[in-house]
């Protein structure tokens, strides 16, 4: 990876980036090194469990109809896969895999998969065997990036340059972020419950989690961060790497003594987060900073400026902060 090439003052470390990251983007990466790599393409067909040879098929995007437009489509004589490809760790919904079993009813072996960054066992939680009688699978991006590095090790000319590009590009473009990215989110860590015995904050100081509801939605990130601050009384008072990450479909799942029904938000999906040592700090005052917002900003931005709020003004003058 170089520098010497930014795109709104980050660096390019594949051309695939010069897309963007968007799932549009990552779906037109990944369906060109399909086709420029016969091993990633043999990979995939295995994956899913199509039958017959993908040296024959033929990669289509974005193809439309009445009904909607399938992120990618991969056919050959014995079957068609319609992909519908997701960014972070959502899945489709039924709704939308539904609207394509009408295209897929002339295939000898239809089948519809889910890809995204949500692990199979999750995956298998939120969507049915089949739909329409069309077999649903689902292939997590740390799938295809296992496949990568293994077809990596053996691949040559053309074929090694884009499985490099490929591996490269989802580096930052899925659920595994650069570990050397220096964003850090920043939440509060209230003194509030959720009807158990800990508050917000025992969780971050004596669990070492934090949690926040899945899906992406309420300006929630779609990828865990590579670094988590909080703040209380008016300063940041710590600072941790995400060692790791899972999703669970209700928080008694991980606390069974968080009673049910004492708040609504217990008994819905979130993402938890496993904290690591904390970071050395000074005094951080959060002065300027709406009370609850949550907010990015550079970790070198955070140790170095006068408070919080300059550390977010500072970091967006350097670089653009994260949108997922």
């Amino acid at each position: 990876m170089t520098d010497d090439l930014r795109k709104y003052g980050k660096p390019v470390p594949s051309v695939f980036d010069l897309l963007g990251r968007g799932e549009v983007d990552l779906t037109a990466a990944l369906a060109w090194t399909l086709r420029q790599s016969p091993a990633l393409l043999a990979a995939f067909w295995d994956r899913v469990d199509a039958p017959g040879s993908a040296t024959d098929a033929v990669i289509d995007l974005e193809v439309a109809d009445d009904q909607g437009r399938t992120d990618l489509e991969i056919a050959n004589e014995h079957a068609t896969v319609v992909v519908e490809a997701k960014k972070g760790w959502l899945v489709p919904g039924e709704a939308q895999l539904s609207k394509y079993v009408p295209r897929l009813k002339d295939s000898p072996h239809p089948l519809l998969v889910s890809l995204s960054d949500s692990s199979a066992e999750w995956a298998a939680t939120q969507l049915g065997a089949s739909i329409g009688g069309i077999p649903v699978r689902h292939i997590p991006w740390d799938a295809v990036r296992t496949d990568l590095r293994a077809i990596s090790k053996s691949a040559r000319g053309i074929e090694r340059h884009w499985v490099t590009e490929l591996i490269n590009y989802l580096a930052g473009a899925t659920a595994m972020r650069d570990p050397s990215e220096q964003w850090v989110y920043c939440v509060v860590a209230s003194k509030g419950t959720m009807g158990g015995p800990r508050t917000f904050r025992d969780y971050v100081t004596t669990e070492r989690s934090y949690f926040h509801p899945f899906g992406g939605r309420n300006g929630w990130p779609k990828r865990p961060p590579t670094f988590l601050a909080f703040r209380w009384e008016g300063r940041v008072r710590q600072i941790n790497r995400v060692l790791d990450s899972k999703v669970v479909d209700r928080l008694q799942d991980e606390w069974p003594d968080i009673p049910t029904g004492a708040h609504a938000d217990t008994e819905s999906p979130h993402i938890i987060y496993r904290l690591g040592q904390d970071i050395p700090i000074g005094e951080i005052p959060t002065k300027g900073v709406y009370a609850n917002a949550r907010v990015w900003a550079l970790l070198d931005q955070i140790l170095t400026q006068p408070g919080l709020a300059e550390a977010v003004r500072s970091s967006k003058n350097l670089v653009r902060a994260p949108t997922d």
